[in-house]
């Protein structure tokens, strides 16, 4: 084995090591899970009321179901 091609493996794991290394520590100070945002929505939605959730689940449902009808009445149209 030549000597170049003696240290392309051992290369190749020091960049990729340190790599990791770089990787999970931008991670962990920029998290992608937005875990934080779905704590602070969380916290919004225990300080509503329970009406307020009650009244936002309706809505909610309520625009569901306008979706379903209005996909199932495309569909009709389509239909051959």
């Amino acid at each position: 084995m030549s000597e170049p091609q003696r240290w392309v493996i051992p290369a190749i794991l020091v960049v990729s090591a340190v790599g990791t290394v770089l990787a999970v520590w931008w991670e962990r100070r920029r998290p992608t899970s937005y875990k934080r945002r779905w704590e602070a929505e969380m916290a919004e939605w225990r300080s509503k009321s329970t009406s307020a959730q009650a009244a936002h689940d309706d809505a909610a449902l309520a625009a569901a179901e306008a979706a379903e009808t209005a996909a199932a009445r495309t569909h009709a149209l389509y239909r051959p």
